[in-house]
């Protein structure tokens, strides 16, 4: 990997670990939102049931949906699934490595510019 592949990396791990500390400061830490997500995988919803615009009665029933959702969250925050691969062409093929290290420069400020 070359110098500027890996500082580029660098820098999308400092943004990374920036971010997750804003949301753990902001209370949004991992054990929160695992049981956030126990609560979601339990969920029920409430049916109310209407004659001539007056409800006359109501009854709780399961949320398959968010139960469903819930769960393919879980796996993912398990690593039950494989990752997801994405290819990104950054147009760098074919050029110096000055040409490379200036385009990398700008993907780098305007990666920091959409996170602040």
């Amino acid at each position: 990997m070359t110098s500027n592949a890996e500082a580029a990396l660098r820098a999308a791990d400092e943004i990374k670990r920036e971010r997750l500390a804003a949301l753990e400061k902001s209370g949004l830490t991992f054990e929160y939102l695992i049981d956030k997500l126990k609560g979601e995988l339990d969920a029920q919803e409430t049916k109310f049931f209407q004659f001539r615009g007056q409800v006359i009665d109501q009854e709780s029933v399961i949320d398959w949906q968010t139960r469903q959702k819930a769960r393919m969250d879980a796996h993912k925050l398990r690593g039950d699934y494989p990752a997801e691969r994405k290819e990104v062409d950054i147009g760098v093929k074919g050029l110096s490595d000055e040409a490379i290290d200036r385009k990398l420069e700008q993907l780098m400020t305007k990666l920091k510019e959409s996170n602040e």
